[in-house]
């Protein structure tokens, strides 16, 4: 793969140029979020680390670890992180014109010379595929050896959830330096710290990779027989998201991650999480309230979402959301154990109270007997109950998530069709509409689960059970789709069973071959240039495929790893499986604590905080970082500032309401100046607000967290403006004036100075009340003027219309460097 050179480290001039042929505008790459570190600390902070994304931004809003990751090293007086994301697929081309490193810090707009550690955050399997593209299209040698003889290029480590199935990219000249495996907040404190100490003590970086060893869960990867060691995964405190980074994707502002426990109290075998996680651990419902409420202050939350593996299992469920409900407007809830919720319908219904209406079911697999060989600890008669009760409440949504194993046969078609006219029966039965969707995933099969050892199937064996569901499913008038398609199975599962470099070299020669990118598919022309480079090494897909024996195991890649699982108990999980008996027991038993009240007591409680909300307004006024964003955002970090300010009004913001010159929630504003931002606040917390809006000092704490966007000047007493234009193209409003049969009469007021008298009819439109501009001209070229002008307008004045519509430009988005200010 071509190496591409850099002689520049500074991107920030090529930034701004490119700003209006960027997806949104450049959103992705502009940094400068919420509890991001300010540039100034970026020269007295030794260690220059870039944390990078396999996948883009806006896939990003959900992964709250990541966030985790920037918080744990921005907390480290010698650490200074920066952020790289995959370039959106309508941007590869502008970075290949520009000669644009892919590893390019959103913060500093700094390519890999301006760091000293790389971090690859892997997620997902497939995204490994996308590593030999960062790197080269940065300047960096695929070749471990290559890269250490060169001192400018930094560390490259790879950690994350998939990081201990990413073998494929191991080996003496492996894509990468090291491997981190886990989350232990400590042994990651431990390597930035190592690291910190080798750069600011200059020692070479062969040195720094050998001092990293002495972490338990780290893994030189040239070095194939270290073991890692167990305690690596016994991490005594869960590390919370307190202080994260607020993307600007509009799902994520003002929405935060509240993780409740680590790890899952079941033991299904196609499921690396029940088994790479562990021990399963719970964090008490008093320390959750009080970090959660922290979350809200130091993220400007209004949305709180419970995350854990499978969030019913918490023992104190119930008091979590009893404690939570007065502090949020809403509350959200993902994966919760099916099985779970057929003896307890108090449950579902506290969650119905809390807003709760679309329900995900992990049914797995389509029979008793698939459940049993995937030991998923079911009972039929509890799912059943289970799927009722959610049609019972009448649920928006309920999502099915279905495995094709490639071992169903016509018994299983015939039960899994039984069970949809018993569904189907329930629907008309509680009268309930709810949307029902499965969710067909081909079963990948991952080192360190039971299933490890099994075969995996032929993409035609799959395509044929996956045919045959849509079949079944069809007729009851239920949904279906696929999760990943059958190419993409069968390229995660070759690269997670990878066992020797061939396979690295056919992946290498098929991204070469083929320029491919993983977003979110496999092309067919990848595939079969994949398919056609393992044959030229040699290697048959079915063997890569084939299952292993006990003995053979312990000579895969992986095995170096010790994951604290022993391998003997997979094995004999796995025997049981294979006959379709099932190791443990089922889960529906687990007691938690009850309720503190009555459902309906949930739901009272819920809505005595809605029912009392009340807008209150502010007047700002927003500095050029607020442009071109979701004005949400100055929002939200306008509740941000009033809460850090006192921490006693946190528990009355309710959420975002809305900005005089918003004109859609969902597309960014690009008008700074004055404003007025809308907040709705509990009712009985205003007076308080107030109270203390009567002091300085506390305004003057307001503007210390709010500076970074604006000045706030306290509660709204009007929304009368005057919007000033800056343009350095030419004025021609003739086509926005006559859209809107707006007549008006050119005046010039003397030297270069116009007026626009618009009529009496025109003027009842309330679109624009007056209008005097300006050429400045700026040299002797033809049109080579500065306009400025002035507009008084009316109610239905939209900014950024007259903005696009108004003025000549080279390139269509080039309105984007029109400056539009508002003055109150």
């Amino acid at each position: 793969m071509e190496i591409i050179k850099h002689a520049e480290k500074d991107f920030n001039d090529w930034y701004r140029c490119a700003l209006p042929s960027l997806t949104n505008y450049g959103m992705w790459l502009r940094g400068n979020e919420i509890n991001t570190l300010p540039l100034e600390e970026y020269q007295s902070r030794p260690l220059k680390t870039l944390f990078v994304r396999l996948s883009t931004y806006e896939n990003i809003s959900g992964s709250f670890t990541h966030f985790l990751l920037y918080q744990t090293a921005s907390s480290m007086p010698e650490v200074f992180p920066d952020i790289a994301y995959l370039p959106p697929l309508n941007d590869v081309k502008i970075f290949e014109k520009h000669n644009v490193p892919w590893l390019l810090g959103t913060q500093t707009k700094l390519g890999p010379k301006g760091f000293s550690l790389i971090g690859f955050s892997n997620s997902i399997i497939q995204e490994i595929m996308n590593i030999p593209k960062f790197l080269s299209t940065s300047g960096i040698p695929l070749k471990r050896s290559e890269r250490l003889k060169m001192e400018d290029i930094p560390i490259i480590v790879l950690g994350g959830a998939n990081a201990p199935f990413t073998a494929s990219v191991w080996g003496e000249d492996s894509l990468i330096d090291g491997v981190f495996i886990g989350s232990n907040p400590e042994y990651i404190r431990r390597l930035f710290k190592i690291c910190a100490d080798g750069v600011r003590d200059k020692k070479d970086k062969s040195v720094i990779l050998e001092n990293l060893e002495a972490i338990p869960c780290y893994y030189n990867t040239d070095k194939p027989n270290r073991n890692l060691k167990k305690e690596a995964y016994e991490a005594g405190r869960i590390e919370m998201l307190e202080k994260g980074i607020v993307p600007y994707d509009a799902d994520s502002i003002g929405s935060g991650y509240l993780e409740i426990s680590e790890g899952c109290r079941a033991a299904c075998s196609f499921c690396e999480e029940s088994w790479s996680r562990r021990p399963y651990r719970e964090i008490e419902a008093a320390e959750l309230l009080s970090k959660a409420l922290n979350m809200k202050r130091e993220m400007g939350l209004e949305r709180i979402n419970i995350f854990s593996f499978n969030f019913n299992m918490h023992s104190q469920f119930y008091r979590i959301l009893w404690e939570l409900a007065p502090y949020f407007n809403s509350i959200g809830f993902k994966s919760q154990r099916i099985d779970m919720l057929s003896g307890d319908i108090a449950i579902l219904e506290c969650q119905h109270a809390a807003g709760k209406m679309t329900y995900s079911a992990g049914m797995e697999g389509i029979s008793a007997r698939l459940r049993r060989y995937l030991n998923k600890n079911i009972d039929e008669d509890v799912l059943k109950k289970s799927i009722e009760l959610i049609l019972r409440i009448k649920a928006r949504q309920l999502k099915i998530f279905l495995l094709s194993t490639g071992i169903e046969d016509e018994s299983d078609f015939m039960e899994f069709d039984k069970l949809l006219s018993i569904l189907e029966k329930n629907k008309d039965k509680y009268h309930a509409n709810t949307r029902v969707i499965f969710s067909v995933t081909p079963l990948v099969k991952f080192p360190w689960t039971p299933l490890e050892f099994d075969d995996a199937y032929a993409v035609d064996t799959h395509n044929n059970v996956i045919a045959r569901m849509k079949e079944i499913i069809s007729p009851h008038k239920f949904e279906m789709r696929l999760a990943i398609d059958t190419n993409e199975y069968l390229v995660s599962q070759i690269l997670a069973r990878s066992h020797d470099e061939r396979i690295l070299n056919a992946l290498l020669n098929a991204l070469k071959e083929t320029g491919f990118v993983y977003y979110v598919n496999i092309d067919n022309r990848f595939l079969a240039s994949f398919l056609r480079h393992l044959a030229k090494e040699n290697l048959n897909v079915e063997d890569i495929l084939k299952g292993f024996s006990y003995e053979e195991s312990l000579k895969k890649a992986w095995s170096s790893l010790d994951m604290g699982i022993k391998k003997d108990m997979l094995w004999n999980i796995f025997k049981k499986n294979k006959v379709f008996n099932e190791a443990g027991e089922t889960l529906d038993r687990i007691e938690l604590e009850g309720p503190i009240f009555a459902p309906e007591e949930y739901r009272k409680r819920f809505n005595e905080k809605r029912k009392k909300e009340i807008e209150a307004r502010f007047s700002v006024n927003i500095k050029n970082s607020g442009r071109g964003i979701l004005r949400k955002y100055i929002g939200i970090a306008l509740a941000r500032a009033l809460m850090k300010a006192d921490s006693s009004l946190a528990p009355h913001f309710r959420r975002y309401g809305s900005s005089f010159w918003e004109i859609d929630k969902y597309k960014p504003a690009w008008i700074t100046g004055d404003d007025i931002i809308t907040l709705i606040w509990a009712g009985e917390g205003l007076d308080e607000l107030k109270n203390k809006l009567k002091d300085d000092k506390f305004i003057d704490s307001v503007n210390r967290y709010f500076g970074n966007w604006g000045s706030f000047k306290g509660m709204a007493q009007k929304s009368c403006f005057t919007i000033h234009v800056d343009s350095p193209y030419e004025f021609n409003g003739s086509g926005y004036f006559n859209e809107r049969s707006l007549k008006y009469t050119l005046y010039k007021s003397g030297g270069n100075s116009y007026k626009l008298k618009f009529s009496e009819r025109s003027l009842k439109k309330d679109i624009i009340l007056d209008c005097v501009y300006t050429l400045n001209k700026i040299d002797s070229g033809e049109k080579a003027y500065k306009i400025s002008m002035d507009i008084k307008p009316g109610r239905k004045f939209n900014p950024e219309e007259f903005a696009v519509q108004s003025f000549l430009y080279p390139h269509k988005n080039d309105w984007i460097n029109i400056l539009i200010h508002s003055i109150g």
